[in-house]
């Protein structure tokens, strides 16, 4: 009896473990796959009342049949209750501010069209477009009565007239008329050849009708805010004969809105940028530093006299850049974006430079690469709203208030049902001591779906552009790809990277590549100590300035199986002289011009040590590439066939310096870089 018993439980029990294998089975959800990525949704640019009890977010959404990111509104209480749409389509609407009295919102959408201003008021539900503009608009802002609207446009230049040549016969067919250039900045990335334009200050009526223009002249004007009385409004500009050509150098102006006199607040060296008033009408704040002409220089943020005396640094105790500040209502603070430590966040510092971080994790909606973003919005009453991601969700709206300090609260969840069926892989922070001197790189590994640490697996290092930025804890699509094919994705912020210390970012001020090559192979070795990477799978691969260190890398050393160089510069020399913005690159970047100094140029140049390289690698660049034009990635790769190293050169079709603007475009980046490894991986 006992032993039929026995038996009988052991059978129970193994039904009950067949069962649960075979649920478990069930539901276990996908890896995180290419076309989940039309799925994802994602807050950004959140905009609250000013009583604090409303937030107008755009929603970001992507579509597979149009292959285009599209943008819609939504409204939600603070509370987290009444959430529902504005607009609806596959349009782009954006640019959203608030009237002072919160009865109407302005923002900008192409839905007629060209990009034009709307009004929509809030309680009516009624929305009209009041302009007809032949260029977008940008930076909206209200009067302080409600009364006007303040915004930005580029106003063509005349053309060159060069020459005087007959027309075709009548019936004719001719060829095109030839392109002719004379300005400095005559191509921009992501914009392709451009007609000289300048942007101009206007102002136009609440209720619609023909804008004013309030600046004038051969000058770009930016950042326009109103003075508290509305009378005048300050903005930023280089009003000098040489300003193409010297970036940089922006002073704060001040303007009558009616007697349209020009008043220059700041001199000496800028850039002095952001400028805003505080709501008692005494002080100006703006970001800058004092200009030493090196490519990494700590952006601070200072306060003035409205006249411009009594400059003071407010923002000393913080030692990272500073972006992004709104003044508190009582002007004795102001609210600001910073990033520490690989980490957005939003802060608020008082006017002798004690600050608060108010919270962590703010995220952009982007389904690239995890670099730093995210924006905020600040009610009256210190009420606030932030786009808030992990490493494991896409960013979603967030609330909190200072001074109180209430917990934050999450208030959407776009994507919760989404990631019931899906599964991403698992992000762990690292930091590794550097083997040259005294510094820290931090990094982090994402490791595949259904990881098992005993068990062994390939290794992608993902190396970030810029060079002065930084990758942290954010969710990307672009890496969470990666991983999803089963490897072990590392990331990390070696020497040159912000949000640590300007010691760390300068380091490779003129000096770059260098000892971040040292910072990335230690990374690497930390990994590979965890014991569950095989060391005879090793890939790298990076964009932009992780191009660039990419291809210097595997100049040298051989340890990885292959490499994919992304939109890189492999020729300072003709990059200097090719890139978009190359009077920025060589003045800020170098000491001497190409042609003065070549060495300079070239001991830093990837180029310089392709002699090296035995490494199997795909050079991949935008088709339409003007920041890193096309021209570099091809040198490379007609360089590694002389040298007879296995090469492919992949150009993605009409994609400018940011591949992975377009959902297919980020598949095919994966594609093709998982693809390259995988033809290695034997």
């Amino acid at each position: 009896m006992n032993r039929s018993l026995s038996f009988l439980s052991l059978v129970i029990t193994l039904l009950i473990s067949i069962n649960l294998s075979h649920a478990q089975d069930q539901v276990q959800p996908d890896a995180f796959s290419y076309m989940d990525v039309f799925d994802l949704q994602m807050v950004a640019n959140p905009q609250i009342s000013p009583d604090g009890n409303t937030v107008i977010y755009e929603r970001h959404q992507f579509d597979a049949m149009s292959d285009r990111r599209f943008i819609n509104l939504w409204r939600i209480d603070f509370s987290g209750d009444n959430h529902v749409g504005l607009t609806s389509g596959k349009g782009s609407y954006g640019n959203v501010t608030w009237s002072p009295d919160g009865s109407r919102i302005a923002y900008t959408s192409s839905e007629e069209g060209s990009s034009q201003i709307f009004i929509r008021w809030m309680d009516e539900g009624v929305t009209t477009s009041i302009t007809n503009l032949d260029s977008s608009p940008a930076n909206l802002a209200w009067s302080p009565d409600g009364n006007h609207l303040l915004f930005t446009k580029s106003v063509d230049a005349p053309e060159p007239n060069i020459g005087s040549f007959p027309g075709p016969p009548e019936g004719a067919e001719w060829a095109p008329p030839a392109q002719v250039i004379d300005h400095v900045l005559y191509r921009s990335d992501a914009s392709g050849y451009i007609d000289l334009s300048y942007s101009h200050v206007f102002v136009i009526s609440a209720d619609g009708g023909a804008p004013r223009q309030l600046t004038s002249g051969p000058y770009n004007h930016n950042s326009p805010k109103w003075a508290p009385d509305g009378e005048t409004i300050i903005f930023t500009a280089d009003r000098t004969a040489d300003a193409p050509l010297d970036p940089n150098n922006e002073q704060i102006y001040e303007i009558g809105v009616e007697s349209l006199e020009l008043t220059q607040v700041t001199d000496g060296r800028g850039p002095h940028s952001n400028p805003s008033i505080s709501p008692d009408g005494r002080f100006i704040a703006y970001t800058g530093y004092d200009d030493e002409f090196l490519g990494y220089q700590l952006t601070e943020l200072y306060v003035i006299n409205r006249d411009g005396t009594n400059r003071r640094t407010i923002s000393r105790n913080l030692n990272v850049d500073v972006s992004s500040h709104t003044w508190a209502g009582d002007s004795g603070s102001l609210f600001f974006r910073f990033d520490e430590e690989g980490n957005s966040k939003l802060g608020n510092l008082n006017l002798n430079g004690e600050y608060t971080t108010l919270v962590s994790d703010l995220n952009s909606p982007s389904i690239g690469r995890p670099y730093g973003g995210g924006s905020y919005s600040v009610s009256e009453n210190g009420r606030y709203a932030v786009p808030q991601g992990t490493t494991e969700r896409p960013a979603e709206l967030t609330v909190g208030h200072f001074p109180t300090r209430m917990a934050t609260r999450q208030i959407t969840n776009l994507n919760e049902e989404l990631f019931k069926s899906i599964s991403v892989g698992e992000t762990t922070e690292f930091w590794v001591d550097s083997s040259v001197d005294d510094f820290r790189v931090q990094g982090w590994i994402i490791t595949p779906p259904n990881f098992d640490p005993e068990q062994d697996y390939p290794m992608i290092l993902e190396i970030h552009g810029g060079p002065h930025t930084n990758y942290g804890p954010r969710f990307t699509p672009e890496l969470q790809l990666m991983a999803s094919q089963g490897y072990v994705v590392v990331y990390t912020n070696p020497r040159g990277s912000t949000s640590y210390s300007p010691e760390f970012a300068a380091y490779i001020n003129h000096n770059y590549p260098s000892e971040d090559f040292n910072d990335l192979m230690d990374a690497v070795n930390y990994v590979l100590d965890e014991g569950y990477v095989d060391e005879d799978q090793l890939y790298i691969t990076g964009g932009s300035g992780g191009g660039v260190l990419t291809a210097w890398s595997i100049g040298m050393t051989d340890r990885f199986r292959a490499a994919v160089v992304a939109k890189p510069v492999i020729n300072w020399y003709s990059f200097t002289l090719t890139a978009d913005a190359y009077p920025f690159f060589a003045k800020y970047w170098f000491t001497e011009m190409p042609w003065d100094d070549p060495m300079q140029y070239m001991e830093r140049s990837p180029i310089s040590l392709v002699g090296n390289v035995t490494t199997p690698t795909m050079v991949l660049v935008g088709s339409e590439d003007y920041r890193t034009p096309n021209s570099e990635s091809e040198q490379y790769y007609q360089a590694l066939k002389l040298q007879d190293v296995d090469a492919s050169l992949v150009k993605i079709t009409g994609a400018s310096h940011g591949i992975v603007a377009r959902p297919s475009n980020l598949i095919r980046k994966v594609g093709y870089i998982t693809g390259w490894f995988e033809k290695y991986s034997e």
